[in-house]
C-alpha cells in the first residue's frame, strides 16, 4: 500500500477559515471536512456482517471519527450533519460510497489528502457492495460516470479558455520523464499496465476474470492516456515503447497475475502522484478501475492507501 498522510478536522479544525460574525471557536468547515463528518457517521451508523466486519472497521479508522463543534460556544451549533438511522452493511457502504460520488463537484478541480482517502474508502465500499448488492454498485457507478463526464466538461471549458492548448505531439526522452508532470508520469504507467495486459493475458485460463476483462481493462487503460493530457496545460504526452522492463515478468499463470497486480500498484501510486491535477470524480473512478482490475488478479483490498493520521500542528 501507499502511505497517504492527512490531517483529521478534529475540534481545533486546524486550517479551516474563521468568520467574523460567529462564535471565534467555530471554524468554518469546508466541503470536504463537511463530507468526511457524514461518512464518518455513516460508517459509525452500519452495522457489519461477518463478511465486512473487517473492512468497515478499516475504512472508519481511515477517515476518523465524526466532528462536533467545540464545547462552550456562547450559541450551541448543531454537528455539520445529522446521524443517520441505523444501516445494515450493505446500505451504510452504498451511502458511503455515493455521498462522495454526490459531493465531488462541490470539492473542485483537484483532490487534496483527505478527499484521497474518502475517494479511497469509497472505492473499497464498492468493492464490497459489488458482492453485497450488485445493483445498488451499478447504480452508483452510473452515478460516478455522470460526475466525471460533467468533472471533464467543465475542465475542457476552463482549458479552452485559457489559451493553453495541450500538445499531444511533443515525447519527451526517458531522462526528461524523470522531471515530467505527475500526469505525464500517469500515462507513462498506463502505457506500461497495458503492456503486461497484453503479455500476461496469454498466460491465463480463458475463464479466468483477469483475462475475460483484459480488453476491457486496456480500454479502460487508453482513456487515461487520452483524458491525463486534458487536467493541465502543461503535460508532454510521453508515448509508449514496443517492451517495457518489468518487475515481475509473466511467464505462466502465478506470475501474469503478479504481474497485473504489480502494474496496478504502479499505476495507483501515479494517481496518487497526480492527485492535485485529478478532480476527484475522476480520481475515484480511475481509483475504482484499478481496485477492480487488482481483484481480477487475485489482489483483493479493502484500501489501497495506509493512512498516517497527522496533528493539526503537523498540518500547520
Amino acid at each position: 500500500m501507499l502511505a497517504a498522510a492527512f490531517g483529521l478536522v478534529t475540534a481545533g479544525a486546524a486550517g479551516c477559515g474563521i468568520r467574523l460574525d460567529r462564535d471565534p471557536q467555530m471554524p468554518d468547515l469546508s466541503p470536504v471536512d463537511t463530507l468526511r463528518d457524514a461518512v464518518a457517521r455513516t460508517l459509525a451508523a452500519t452495522t457489519a456482517d461477518e463478511g465486512t466486519a473487517d473492512a468497515i472497521s478499516a475504512f472508519a479508522a481511515a477517515v476518523g471519527p465524526p466532528w462536533n463543534p467545540p464545547e462552550g460556544l456562547a450559541e450551541p451549533v448543531a454537528p455539520p450533519n445529522p446521524d443517520p438511522a441505523p444501516f445494515a452493511a450493505a446500505e451504510g457502504l452504498a451511502d458511503a460510497a455515493r455521498r462522495f460520488v454526490a459531493a465531488a463537484p462541490a470539492l473542485g478541480r483537484r483532490t487534496g489528502l483527505t478527499a484521497v482517502v474518502l475517494a479511497d474508502v469509497a472505492a473499497g465500499a464498492l468493492l464490497h457492495l459489488s458482492d453485497l448488492d450488485p445493483e445498488a454498485a451499478g447504480s452508483i457507478r452510473g452515478e460516478l460516470a455522470d460526475a466525471v463526464r460533467t468533472a471533464l466538461d467543465v475542465g475542457l471549458t476552463d482549458q479552452a479558455g485559457s489559451g493553453a492548448p495541450v500538445d499531444p505531439g511533443a515525447h519527451p526522452s526517458p531522462a526528461e520523464r524523470d522531471e515530467a508532470h505527475p500526469l505525464a508520469a500517469l500515462i507513462t504507467a498506463s502505457h506500461i499496465a497495458e503492456y503486461v495486459y497484453e503479455r500476461a493475458s496469454v498466460h491465463l485460463a480463458a475463464d479466468s476474470p483477469a483475462r475475460r476483462e483484459s480488453h476491457a481493462r486496456i480500454a479502460g487503460l487508453r482513456g487515461i492516456m487520452a483524458i491525463a493530457p486534458t487536467l493541465a496545460d502543461d503535460v508532454t504526452v510521453p508515448s509508449s515503447a514496443p517492451a517495457w522492463k518489468l518487475g515481475e515478468r509473466p511467464d505462466d499463470g502465478p506470475t501474469a497475475l503478479a504481474a497485473i497486480r504489480g502494474a496496478e500498484d504502479a499505476l495507483v501510486e501515479r494517481l496518487w502522484s497526480a492527485r492535485s491535477a485529478v478532480p476527484p470524480a475522476v480520481f475515484l473512478s480511475w481509483l475504482d478501475d484499478s481496485a477492480r482490475a487488482r481483484r481480477r488478479a487475485d489482489g483483493f483490498q479493502d484500501l489501497r492507501f495506509e493512512v498516517a493520521q497527522r496533528s493539526p500542528e503537523e498540518d500547520g
